[in-house]
């Protein structure tokens, strides 16, 4: 019955004239004194809307509205006092959000992101010791192809090469018959490939120049360690490159910051807007 004289009392007071005026303070519900004014749902129904619309509209609205209220009175009467200050956890948040916001804008436009060869190996070898190698890495030639592929030999004579004319005819091989294949002139961790090897092959010591081949019951696979890198070393610059330019970058942002509150700090004392009081 209340739903009902609730929807009839909103229906009279949508279907009025006075309800649609611009400065319409009309009061819609009342919560534990908490009242609800058309006022403050105007904003959000549109001009064009009909009639019913509109009154399924305020309808929910005063609804949602009533809901929020029954809680929010009920945390009032259940939370210990400490935890109904949200007020200022709501501004220091607000306010975090606006610097960071503020922030973000000034190291888009004023922040030097571009990093030099010559700062990098600088970063690079006056901190070696934070690059050490986690895991073995390699430089390797590896090749995915099916046991029926043609021409087989000649990925046997060329897999396993380094010579510039090799490489181009390895690659123009791969690029026509294989698989999958992998022949960068990259350093890469060495699980990427040993995650390859069959279990019988998975102690297998590696080394510079070694080869590896192996078959399954579709493939032959061929492995060629160009180079190898036990793990405890220092990683190779190239592994380590974009890290390295990464945190020079964020070094930046982080002084570039620090700057900006320093400056702003003392134009604010120069200037008078910030007045400390004497004890």
């Amino acid at each position: 019955m209340r739903k009902l004289a609730f929807l009839y009392i909103l229906i009279f007071l949508i279907c009025s004239c006075e309800f649609f005026q611009k400065d319409s303070d009309q009061l819609l519900v009342t919560v534990y004194g908490e009242k609800l004014y058309f006022s403050d749902i105007n904003h959000l129904l549109s001009p064009n809307i009909n009639s019913d619309d509109s009154i399924n509209l305020v309808k929910q609205l005063c609804e949602k509205w009533v809901k929020e209220q029954l809680l929010l009175n009920k945390a009032k009467i259940n939370l210990p006092l400490e935890l109904q200050n949200v007020k200022s956890q709501v501004e220091s948040y607000e306010n975090s959000l606006l610097i960071y916001s503020y922030q973000k804008e000034l190291l888009s436009q004023k922040l030097d992101t571009v990093v030099s060869i010559v700062e990098i190996d600088s970063f690079y070898k006056n901190n070696k010791e934070n690059f050490v190698l986690k895991d073995h890495a390699v430089k390797v030639n590896y090749v995915k192809v099916k046991k029926e592929v043609p021409y087989l030999w000649r990925l046997k004579d060329l897999y396993n090469k380094s010579d510039e004319e090799s490489k181009l005819k390895l690659e123009d091989y791969c690029y026509q018959f294989a698989d999958d294949y992998y022949i960068e002139d990259v350093w890469i961790y060495a699980n990427n490939i040993t995650n390859l090897f069959p279990e019988s092959y998975s102690s297998r010591k590696l080394y510079d120049g070694i080869n590896i081949e192996f078959f399954d019951n579709n493939y032959f696979y061929f492995f060629y360690i160009k180079n190898y890198i036990n793990k405890g070393n220092i990683s190779p610059l190239e592994m380590v490159r974009s890290q390295i330019q990464s945190t020079i970058v964020n070094k930046r942002k982080i002084n570039f910051l620090k700057n900006v509150e320093i400056d702003l700090y003392k134009n604010a004392l120069a200037n008078s807007h910030v007045k400390y009081e004497k004890k």
